[in-house]
């Protein structure tokens, strides 16, 4: 099939830099338009990003726009949502052709075929219960090895962070993650908090407010730890404490040690707790 783009049989530098940030960023899926187009968020970060995988790869961030090349964001979509090897050609590329799409999409359309049933102690008449009464028949999936936050696509067991569960399918995701999805939500006036796997009702705002206070993340969020953020001269990721950001250059940040050096003087900084 003919490519709009090039067929590049390289990594180029920034797209290789820039595959690097993805995989040690943690980035957050708030909504999906159609199998390839979808709304992220960085942690850390207030706006949001429009990416959409075709013929040439698009995001909306200024870093795509400048450099003409894969960001970190469209890079993290390729390794994190769609799990394809960093090794495969097809993930440095500037757009992919139909058979490409198509190839990438059934191998995350395999993955997630589990995940997306319903659970067997779901009834045909549950999705017409509030959640609470939900939650009392529908149990908790049982976390594999392989399992994946369908928010941040970071494995369950890898990152050890709390979990909730969908009292519709019993599926697990982050708590932390079902926050940032659950206050998008309420950005665009939704009623019910929605499944991000089955899109049925995962349970009451109220509810998952409460498991976010009790819950230990609550507690290591308040030691100041910044996740998916890499300090650019030690290389320590997450920070911890003061993060200083180069108010100059793209994604440049220290941690309050090296920032304490001469480490990156000719530029001024911004810092957050």
């Amino acid at each position: 099939m003919s490519r709009s783009a090039p067929y590049r049989r390289e990594i180029s530098d920034a797209c290789n830099w820039h595959q690097e940030q993805a995989l040690n960023s943690t980035i957050y899926i708030l909504y999906q338009t159609g199998p390839t187009g979808f709304l992220l968020n960085e942690e850390g970060e207030t706006k949001k990003f429009k990416v959409f995988l075709g013929d040439i790869h698009n995001c909306t961030c200024s870093v795509f726009k400048k450099e003409k090349d894969l960001c970190k964001h469209i890079c993290w979509v390729i390794l994190k949502k769609f799990r394809v090897s960093r090794d495969d050609p097809l993930t440095w590329q500037l757009g992919l052709n139909e058979r490409e799409i198509n190839q990438i999409i059934r191998g995350d359309a395999a993955q997630n075929q589990q995940k997306n049933k319903p659970s067997q102690a779901k009834n045909s008449k549950q999705s017409d219960k509030k959640p609470e009464e939900a939650s009392s028949s529908t149990e908790q999936r049982e976390i594999l090895e392989s399992d994946v936050c369908p928010i941040c696509q970071d494995e369950f067991l890898s990152k050890k962070l709390p979990v909730s569960f969908c009292r519709t399918c019993g599926n697990n995701v982050h708590i932390k993650c079902m926050k940032v999805w659950s206050e998008h939500q309420k950005s665009n006036g939704e009623i019910d908090l929605k499944c991000p796997l089955c899109r049925e009702v995962f349970c009451s705002f109220e509810l998952l407010d409460q498991e976010y206070r009790n819950n230990s993340l609550f507690k290591i969020e308040k030691e100041n730890l910044h996740y998916g953020i890499v300090c650019k001269c030690c290389k320590s990721t997450p920070i911890s404490g003061k993060c200083y950001k180069c108010t100059s250059c793209n994604e440049f940040y220290l941690c309050q040690p090296c920032f304490n050096t001469d480490f990156h003087n000719s530029h001024t900084f911004v810092f957050r707790e």
